[in-house]
C-alpha cells in the first residue's frame, strides 16, 4: 500500500479548455471512452500519409500578463504510440494526438475532454481483537475492508490509490464525541496497556483515499471499547482454583479437571496480547500439570494387577517414589487421600522373619563348604559333582531372597571360589582327552608334560576334587610314553655312534638320510626334560657325529672334484696333482671317526695322479726311487708305532737332504714325508698334555687335565690318533681314584625322595641344601642328575612360599584378608613348606572371618522397621539415633553387609528436612515469616507431613 498521508480536501476549480480544430481533411480520428484507465486508439489518418511518430497533449489554458487566457499544449509523458492508457492524471483535461509523417507534416485530432473522477469509499471495518464487544489493552487494533470506488465508471487500480487515516477516541460524556489520538495514524494501532487509565475507551478510525488529485473521506468506523472486561473474569476464574498456596479449591478431580481444561480453551483463544493480561496463568497451567501427573500415578496403580511377580516390587517402589515426590499443593488433589490409600496397601515391607532366618541357614551352609584340618581347608563334600550340586543349591535358594538380603549373605568368596575350583578341576579333567594310544611317543609325552604342569599348578583344594583316577592315568601315560621314547631314541643313536669308526657304512644314495636321521635324533634329545634327557647315552657322540658328518661332506665332494678332473682331458699334471695333493691333507686332517664316513675314500687314494720328470737324468737317480718306494708306506701309518714312524721319517727327511735338486724331482710322493713329519710334531705336542696329566698327584685336578687330554684326543687326526693311542689309553687306566668326588647317585636318590602324595617330605633348608650340591657339580655330572626335575620344581616352589612368609610377616595382623588370599593361591606342595603352626593361625583367623555378623543382621531388621507401610513410625529420631550408634560401632567388612544402609541415611535425611522446615515456624511471625513457613511446609512429601504432624503437633497451618 503506498504511503499513507492524512490529507484535507480542498476546492479545486477544472477548466474546460478548447483547442482549435483543424480542418477536417487533415484531422486524425480516435476511438475510445473518455474515462480514467480507459484505451485512446488512433482510428484513421488522413489520405496519403505516412505517420512515424505520435504524441499526445493535454491542451491546456495559461494566463498571460494582460489577464487573458492563451492555449497551451503540453506534451503526456511517454505517450508516443497510437494508443494510449488515460493516466489518472488526466481526468477532468482535454487530451489531443499528434500524428507526424515521414516528410515532416503533422496532423492532429480532435480534442477529448476526460470525465473527473468522483470517488466514493466504504465504511472501515476493523480486525484483531479477541472478541466481537472489546478490545483489550495490548491487543492491536488494524483496518480491513475499505473500498474506494469512481461512481463515473473509472475502473481504479489499488496501486493508484493512496490511503491515510486517523484515530481518535471518545471524550467525555458527549454523544458522538471524538478527539484525534496524537500520532495514530496509520492502518493499525496498538491499544495502550494503561488505555484505560488515560481515559481511551471507546475508539473509532476514519480513513481518506487519494487518487490523483482526488479525494474521498470514509465515514467513522464503528466504535470499539477498550476493556479488560474477558482477561479480568478468567484471572478472577484461576485465581479461584486456590483455597490457599498449598491447596487447589478441589472437591473431586474428574470436576476439577473439566473446569481446568474449559479455563484453558478461553485462555488459548485470546490474542497473544490479551493473554499477557493474565497474570497468574501460571496457576493454570502449573493445575494442568497436577492433574495430569494425578491420573498418569492412578493409571499406574490400576495396572498392578498386570505386573509379573519378579517386576512388582519395582513397579510398586516407581509408585511410591512418585507420590513421595508431590508437595502439599499436588496431594490436595488426591481427595480423600485415595491415591495414597491405594498406594499404601500395595506397600509390603520385606518379610524380616523369614528371610533373615534364610539368610542365617545360607551363611551357615557357605561356611560348611570347608573343612580344616592340620590348618589346610578343603571342600566337603570332597568330590567334584556333589560339590557342584550344593553350590547350586545354595545359589539357587539366595536367587529367592528378595533383593534387599541377597547382599545379606554373608562368606559368598567362598561360593565364588569354589566355582572357580571347579571349572578349574573340570578343564584339568578335561586336559585328558588329548592323551591317546595312537600318539607317537613324543606327541604323547608332550601331552602329559602339559597336564603334568596343570596338574602341578592346582590347589590344595583343587587337587582333592580330582578323582584318583586321573593322578595314576596321568602317571602311567607320561612314564610309559617317556620311557618309549627313552628306549627309542638309546637305541637310535647306539645304532649311529662307535668309538674309532661310525657304524653307518654311509653311501652317495644314503648320505642324506643318514645326515636327517641325526639331526631328528639331537631334537628329540632337545626336547626331553631334564632327568629324560640325563638317560641318553651317547648323546654327545651323537653331537660330534652332526659335526663330524658336515666336515666329512666337504672332504667327499672335493674326492669326487678330483675324480671328475682326473677324467677331463688336456688337465695339466700339476693341476690334477694339486687337487689330488691338497684333497689328501684335508683327508689326513680328519680324525678316524670322519675318515670312518668319507665312503668314497678308497677310490680316491687308488687313483693317485701321474707325475712325469723330465730333462736330464740325475746319477742318483735310483737313490731317488728308492726313497720314493720308502715314503710310500706312509701312506698308512696303522703299520707303525710312533717310535717305529719317527725313526722312518727322520731316515726318509735325512735321505731326502742328499739327494741332488734334479733327483728330488724324482720324489713324487714327498707330500706323504711331510704330513708323516706334522704327524709327528702333532703326536709329540699331545704326548706333552698327556705328562702334564701324569704329573698332577692331586686327584681332582688331573681328573680336569685328563677331561681336556680327552678333549684333545677327539680332535686329533686319525693319524696321529693311531700314533698316541697307547699313551693315552695307559694315561686313563692309571687314573688317580678321588675319593671325594661327588656321590651322583646318592644325589639321585634324595631327590627322589623329597616329595611324595604332592607334599614336600623335608624342610626348605634341606631342598636349599640338596640345591647347593647340585650347583656344585661340574657340567658334566649336572647331566648325570636325572630327578633334576624333582629339583628344579623345588626350588620355584621354595621361593613361593618364601615370598609369602614375607607377606605374612608382613600384614598378617593388619589385614589378614591379604594373607589369607595369598596363601589360598599356593599349591599343595607349596603349603607343605609353609611351617604347620602359621597354617594353624591363618586357619584360625580364616574360620574366624567367616563367622556370621548376627549383629549385622539385626541392625537390617532395625533399619527396616523404621517404615510400616510407606511412613515412618513413632518415636523415629531416637530410634535412628540408636541404630546409627550401632552401625558406626561396626566393622568396615560389617557395614558392607548392611545393605539397605540407604534407608538409615534417608531416615537421617528426612529427620533434617523436617526439623528445618520447623525452624521456621514462628507462633507470633509476621505474615513474611508465616508464608515462608507454609511454603516450605507445602513442599514436604506426604511422608514428611506425616513425620512433621507427629513429631510437632503443636505447630498449626
Amino acid at each position: 500500500m503506498n504511503k499513507k498521508l492524512f490529507l484535507t480536501a480542498a476546492a479545486i476549480p477544472v477548466a474546460l479548455i478548447v483547442p482549435t480544430v483543424a480542418s477536417a481533411a487533415e484531422t486524425v480520428t480516435v476511438t475510445g471512452q473518455n474515462i480514467v484507465n480507459e484505451t485512446l486508439t488512433v482510428h484513421q489518418l488522413p489520405n496519403n500519409a505516412i505517420v512515424n511518430a505520435y504524441q499526445w497533449y493535454y491542451l491546456e489554458k495559461v494566463a498571460s500578463e494582460d489577464g487573458s487566457k492563451t492555449s497551451t499544449n503540453k506534451p503526456i509523458a511517454g505517450a508516443t504510440s497510437a494508443s494510449l492508457k488515460v493516466p489518472v492524471e488526466a481526468a477532468g483535461k482535454t487530451i489531443f494526438v499528434e500524428a507526424t509523417t515521414t516528410d515532416g507534416k503533422k496532423y492532429q485530432s480532435e480534442p477529448r475532454s476526460i470525465n473527473q473522477l468522483d470517488l466514493a469509499i466504504t465504511t472501515p471495518t476493523l480486525e484483531g481483537f479477541s472478541t466481537s464487544d472489546f478490545v483489550a489493552p495490548g491487543e492491536t487494533v488494524k483496518v480491513a475492508g475499505v473500498t474506494v470506488t469512481d461512481k463515473a465508471g473509472a475502473k481504479l487500480t489499488s496501486g493508484q490509490i493512496t490511503y491515510s487515516y486517523q484515530w481518535f477516541y471518545q471524550l467525555g460524556e458527549g454523544e458522538n464525541s471524538f478527539t484525534i489520538i496524537e500520532g495514530a495514524s496509520g492502518s493499525t494501532y496498538t491499544i495502550p496497556k494503561d488505555a484505560i487509565e488515560k481515559g481511551i475507551k471507546d475508539i473509532i478510525v476514519k480513513v481518506k483515499a487519494q487518487v490523483g488529485t482526488s479525494f474521498v473521506e470514509s465515514p467513522r468506523s464503528e466504535v470499539i471499547s477498550i476493556s479488560k472486561e474477558p482477561t479480568d473474569t478468567l484471572s478472577n476464574d484461576i485465581k479461584n482454583l486456590l483455597v490457599n498456596d498449598n491447596k487447589y479449591n478441589v472437591s473431586d478431580i474428574k470436576s476439577f479437571e473439566e473446569k481446568i481444561k474449559a479455563l484453558e480453551s478461553k485462555y488459548q483463544a485470546l490474542s497473544e496480547p490479551a493473554k499477557g493480561n493474565v497474570s497468574n496463568y501460571a496457576v493454570l497451567k502449573r493445575a494442568l500439570a497436577d492433574v495430569d501427573l494425578i491420573n498418569k500415578l492412578n493409571e499406574k496403580v490400576d495396572k498392578v494387577g498386570g505386573i509379573s511377580d519378579k517386576d512388582l516390587p519395582a513397579y510398586i517402589k516407581e509408585i511410591e517414589a512418585a507420590y513421595d515426590k508431590f508437595d502439599l499443593l499436588q496431594r490436595s488433589l488426591d481427595v480423600n487421600d485415595a491415591l495414597y490409600t491405594s498406594i499404601k496397601n500395595l506397600l509390603n515391607e520385606p518379610n524380616d522373619l523369614e528371610e533373615i532366618k534364610e539368610v542365617r541357614r545360607l551363611n551357615l551352609a557357605i561356611v560348611n563348604l570347608l573343612s580344616y584340618s592340620n590348618g589346610i581347608s578343603q571342600y566337603v563334600p570332597s568330590d567334584k559333582d556333589s560339590l557342584q550340586g550344593v553350590v547350586n543349591t545354595i545359589e539357587a535358594d539366595i536367587a529367592k531372597l528378595s533383593q534387599n538380603y541377597r547382599g545379606a549373605v554373608q562368606n559368598q568368596t567362598i561360593l565364588n571360589e569354589a566355582k572357580a575350583d571347579i571349572k578349574k578341576v573340570e578343564q584339568f579333567i578335561k586336559s585328558f582327552d588329548k592323551l591317546s594310544s595312537n600318539n607317537t611317543p613324543n606327541k604323547q609325552v608332550t601331552v602329559a608334560k602339559s597336564i603334568r604342569s596343570t596338574y602341578e599348578k592346582l590347589t590344595y583344594k583343587q587337587l582333592k576334587l580330582v578323582p584318583d583316577k586321573y593322578g595314576q592315568q596321568l602317571l602311567t601315560a607320561a612314564e610309559s610314553a617317556e620311557e618309549s621314547q627313552i628306549a627309542t631314541l638309546n637305541n637310535d643313536i647306539d645304532s649311529y655312534i662307535g668309538d674309532d669308526i661310525y657304524p653307518i657304512n654311509p653311501s652317495a644314495s644314503s648320505w642324506q638320510s643318514h645326515v636327517n636321521n641325526v639331526a631328528r635324533m639331537v631334537k628329540e634329545y632337545k626336547s626331553l626334560t631334564k632327568a629324560s634327557a640325563a638317560q641318553i647315552e651317547g648323546y654327545d657322540s651323537l653331537v660330534t657325529l652332526q659335526k663330524d658328518l658336515k666336515t666329512a661332506e666337504k672332504v667327499i665332494k672335493d674326492m669326487d672334484a678330483y675324480q671328475k678332473l682326473s677324467g677331463v682331458t688336456g688337465v695339466t699334471e700339476s693341476k690334477l696333482n694339486s687337487s689330488y695333493t691338497n684333497t689328501l691333507k684335508a683327508y689326513n686332517k680328519l680324525t678316524s671317526l670322519q675318515q670312518s664316513l668319507v665312503y668314497n675314500a678308497q677310490e680316491f687314494l687308488l687313483n693317485t695322479p701321474k707325475v712325469s720328470v723330465d730333462g736330464k737324468v740325475p746319477a742318483d737317480k735310483a737313490a731317488a726311487e728308492a726313497l720314493k718306494a720308502d715314503i710310500a708306506k706312509f701312506a698308512d701309518v696303522t703299520k707303525f708305532t710312533f717310535n717305529q714312524l719317527e725313526k722312518a721319517v727322520d731316515t726318509a727327511a735325512q735321505s731326502y737332504k742328499k739327494l741332488s735338486s734334479g733327483a728330488r724331482k724324482y720324489v713324487t710322493n714327498n707330500y706323504l714325508l711331510t704330513a708323516a713329519q706334522k704327524d709327528i710334531t702333532g703326536v709329540k705336542s699331545f704326548y706333552k698334555k698327556i705328562q702334564t696329566a701324569k704329573e698332577e698327584t692331586d686327584a681332582a685336578k688331573q681328573a680336569k687335565k685328563i677331561e681336556s687330554v680327552q678333549k684333545a684326543y677327539a680332535k686329533l687326526p686319525a693319524n696321529q690318533q693311531h700314533l698316541a693311542k697307547e699313551q693315552y689309553e695307559a694315561l686313563l687306566k692309571n687314573q688317580i681314584i678321588d675319593e671325594n668326588a661327588p656321590n651322583i647317585k646318592q644325589l639321585n636318590d634324595e631327590l627322589a625322595t623329597i616329595v611324595s602324595n604332592d607334599q614336600y617330605l623335608v624342610s626348605i633348608d634341606k631342598i636349599n641344601t640338596l640345591s647347593k650340591q647340585y650347583s656344585s657339580l661340574s657340567s658334566s655330572d649336572k647331566k648325570l642328575i636325572t630327578n633334576y626335575d624333582i629339583l628344579k620344581a623345588a626350588i620355584a616352589d621354595v621361593k613361593k612360599a618364601e615370598s609369602f612368609m614375607k607377606t605374612y610377616e608382613k600384614s598378617f595382623n593388619s589385614n589378614p584378608s591379604t594373607v589369607i588370599k595369598a596363601f589360598e593361591k599356593l599349591t599343595s606342595k607349596q603349603v607343605s613348606l609353609i611351617p604347620s603352626d602359621t597354617q594353624k593361625w591363618i586357619s584360625e583367623k580364616q574360620q574366624g572371618q567367616q563367622q556370621t555378623n548376627e549383629q549385622a543382621l539385626t541392625l537390617i531388621e532395625s533399619i527396616n522397621s523404621l517404615l510400616v507401610n510407606g511412613e515412618y513410625i513413632a518415636g523415629l529420631e531416637d530410634k535412628v539415633k540408636d541404630i546409627r550408634t550401632k552401625y558406626d560401632a561396626l566393622s568396615a567388612q560389617d557395614k558392607k553387609i548392611v545393605k539397605n544402609y540407604s534407608k538409615l541415611t534417608q531416615a537421617e535425611s528426612d529427620l533434617k528436612k523436617v526439623a528445618d522446615v520447623h525452624a521456621l515456624y514462628k507462633v507470633d511471625g509476621d505474615e513474611a515469616a508465616q508464608k515462608a513457613w507454609q511454603s516450605a511446609y507445602g513442599k514436604l512429601s506426604k511422608k514428611l507431613e506425616l513425620l512433621y504432624k507427629n513429631m510437632y503437633p503443636q505447630d498449626s497451618k
